[in-house]
């Protein structure tokens, strides 16, 4: 995976924050479609955190506003869900940050956002929000790994990077053995790293799954 050579914020412009709360919510489509949801508090008097969700093989940005939004007010969180897909329901990791860092800049745009975002990805995205990781550091206060397929050896340069790590224990056999030494790869450098196997429950995002990923979000802001 190469470095982004993205630019986080382009130019020296003042952000305008032109946005206020909306429950419909948001919807672009410039660079990709995406979802964008701001808590019913929200204010641009102060830099709130950005929690993205990242869908599965075949999904779009909708299935993660869907999982995600109900929570944003109560949270206090604003809820970015892109819709990375191609027609064959699939998408390269490059492309992909490509996209999702164009998607930050312009929430950044016009929202008051903090610089690191929390990241919940589920399946095709589990493995999608690792690459991120580990590719842009900088930019990710923690991570939530739901059901993944596959998964990345970690990189050192992120070792400050929580990570949650959920599947299920009748998901697909291999990445219920990746979930598992990932997790000891990521204990081995020095990582910190929460791993659940969900008895009884299949490939999808649970409602424990859901819970586990809340009460990590909880932790990972309560200690920035």
């Amino acid at each position: 995976m190469a470095l982004l050579s993205v630019v986080w914020a382009a130019g020296c412009a003042k952000p305008a924050y032109v946005l206020e709360p909306d429950p419909t919510p948001y919807v672009r489509d410039d660079p990709t479609e995406y979802f964008l949801y701001l808590p019913a508090g929200y204010t641009a008097e102060r830099a709130w955190p950005v929690f993205v969700g990242v869908h599965g093989f075949g999904g779009s940005g909708r299935s993660c506003l869907n999982l995600w939004q109900a929570s944003a007010d109560e949270e206090g969180y604003i809820l970015v869900c892109p819709s990375l897909a191609d027609e064959s329901g699939g998408w390269y990791v490059s492309y992909g940050e490509k996209v999702l860092m164009m998607v930050l800049q312009r929430v950044r745009k016009e929202c008051h956002t903090q610089k690191r975002v929390f990241l919940a990805g589920f399946s095709a995205g589990a493995e999608f929000v690792q690459a991120f990781v580990f590719d842009q550091p900088g930019l990710v206060a923690g991570v939530s790994v739901l059901s993944s397929g596959n998964y990345y050896a970690p990189r050192k340069q992120a070792r400050g990077i929580p990570f949650l790590v959920v599947i299920g224990d009748e998901d697909d056999p291999a990445g219920l053995k990746g979930a598992r030494q990932f997790s000891e790869l990521l204990q081995a450098q020095g990582f910190r790293v929460d791993l659940h196997i969900l008895p009884g429950v299949t490939h999808r995002v649970s409602a424990e799954a859901q819970r586990l990923t809340l009460d990590f979000y909880r932790e990972v802001m309560a200690e920035r």
